[in-house]
């Protein structure tokens, strides 16, 4: 499986994610559990190969 660890602001806020939206300036994170986390940026970079996502 590919879930992603979420970075902001150089800490992670989030382990586990599997799903990413983005509308605007708000980012909605969904966790492989079904929990959700809703933060303010922009997507910096996506890297699966490290499994992480960084907002900026």
């Amino acid at each position: 499986m590919c879930e992603l660890k979420v970075i902001l602001e150089g800490k992670t806020i989030m382990e586990d994610v599997v799903r990413i939206t983005a509308d605007k300036d708000s980012i909605k994170l969904y966790g492989m559990l079904g929990e959700t986390k809703t933060v303010s940026g922009k997507i910096k970079d996506i890297n699966i190969t490290k499994q992480e996502a960084i907002i900026d």
